[in-house]
This record gives C-alpha cells, sequence and structure tokens, in this order.
C-alpha cells in the first residue's frame, strides 16, 4: 500500500468478540471560530477538500504538530489561517475537552475555540503552509451555514448562537 503523509491504515482485534476492525491513526486537531469585534460575522477559509471533491468553507483549523500542545497550535493556525495573533483576540470559548471526530474510524480529536477579535485588532499577512491554498472571507453566520458542509464549522457557529442566546 502507498504510503500517506497523515493517515495511517491500522486493524486492531475488538476487545469483546474478536473481530477485526480497520481505523486511520491520525494526529489531532483544533478547529477556531474567529467571531469580528461586534460578534456579527465569522472568519471562514475557503478551501479544496478531497473528501467533498470541491471547495469547502470551513473554521480555521490545523493539525496538532507533534510535540506541540493544542494551544500552541491554536495560536499557529489562526496567525497562519487567519492573520491574527494571540494578541488580537480573546479566547471566549474552549470545548471542556477534545471531542472525537469520527471514533468508528479515526484516532483523531478536535480541540474546539471560539475567538473574538479586540477592537482595533489589524489583519497582518497569511503564512500558509506549502501547498496549502485557501482564501478567508468574513461572513455573517447564516450565510456560511447555508454554504458550508463541515460539521465542525456548523458545531461551532451554532455553539456560538447558543452563547448568544443564553446571554440576552
Amino acid at each position: 500500500m502507498e504510503e500517506f503523509m497523515f493517515l495511517k491504515p491500522r486493524k486492531m482485534k475488538h476487545p469483546q468478540n474478536g473481530m477485526t476492525l480497520e481505523y486511520l491513526e491520525k494526529q489531532s486537531a483544533i478547529a477556531a471560530l474567529l467571531v469580528s469585534e461586534d460578534g456579527k460575522k465569522g472568519y471562514f477559509v475557503e478551501q479544496f477538500r478531497p473528501g467533498l471533491k470541491k471547495n469547502s468553507i470551513e473554521v480555521i483549523a490545523g493539525l496538532i504538530d507533534p510535540g506541540e500542545i493544542d494551544m500552541d497550535a491554536l495560536y499557529r493556525e489562526v496567525s497562519e489561517e487567519g492573520g491574527y495573533n494571540k494578541e488580537d483576540y480573546d479566547i471566549i470559548y474552549t470545548e471542556k475537552k477534545p471531542l472525537a471526530i469520527s471514533p468508528g474510524y479515526t484516532e483523531e480529536k478536535l480541540s474546539l475555540y471560539i475567538l473574538k477579535l479586540k477592537n482595533g485588532a489589524t489583519q497582518k499577512s497569511l503564512h500558509l503552509d506549502e501547498g496549502e491554498e485557501l482564501e478567508g472571507k468574513w461572513f455573517d453566520f447564516n450565510e456560511v451555514l447555508e454554504k458550508s458542509e463541515d460539521f465542525k464549522t456548523f458545531y461551532l457557529v451554532k455553539v456560538y448562537e447558543l452563547l448568544n442566546f443564553q446571554n440576552k
């Protein structure tokens, strides 16, 4: 089998019935909804996704590198894909623990955050990884929910809406 860079197919025996199970060993990741100063829009990235075979509109996200903690990956990814440094925003929501993406087929867990830009924060240039092609755009939340098919994006937007509803 051809070697993959990020996905490693594995097999294991089910601990109770001995059935052979297949899964992917994959490093965990972060995802962050970046909200505008006024709280009315979010910053989303559009990029090609092979699972959809088309472009996808998503929150900022990226893998946690070996030896890196999730907070360092958060700061790095928001800077790379969003152009904002940690001094430019407040973390207004952190999921209590990393959540399994699809526990039936991968080990990957996702650390989830919602960030709100501080007044006067200005976007710097993006620092994309080699081969990474994406474009960042500000969208109204309803608009992105209509356009996106990405679960982590839906989840974080809905959590943000719920937080706003509870604070009214």
